[in-house]
């Protein structure tokens, strides 16, 4: 700034900073915006549940050799599980049998073309 004969900042004078502002403040209204489609979306899955689960090897090899075979990820099979989970009258826990499905990546392909639609993409 001295070297250009500035005595003082002036903002408009200065381009690069002129552009560097600017991007800061697009990177700032995609946060917000996405910070909203978030919240949005927050709502619709209020009663869904976020876990992280520590397996001991050989019950994560197990799920991880379902999920490859299925083609889902191993998130996605224990999600699975979980909704087929069955408590008995006295208590006792099960998953009956059942044949892997690939309603994840479909729900994943909507969840991401809806919030594409909200947000102009």
């Amino acid at each position: 700034m001295t070297a250009a004969g500035w005595s003082v900042y002036e903002p408009e004078q200065d381009a690069q900073g002129s552009v560097w502002a600017g991007e800061r403040e697009e990177r700032f209204a995609g946060a917000l915006a996405a910070q909203a489609a978030f919240g949005e979306g927050r709502g619709e899955e209020a009663d869904e549940l976020r876990a992280e689960v520590w397996l001991s090897a050989a019950s994560s090899r197990l799920v991880q050799t379902v999920a490859g075979r299925a083609g889902l990820r191993p998130c996605e099979v224990l999600a699975q599980l979980a909704e087929r989970i069955v408590v008995g009258e006295d208590g006792t826990v099960s998953v009956p049998p059942f044949t892997s499905s690939w309603w994840f990546p479909r729900r994943a392909e909507r969840l991401v073309q809806r919030f594409l639609i909200r947000n102009g993409g």
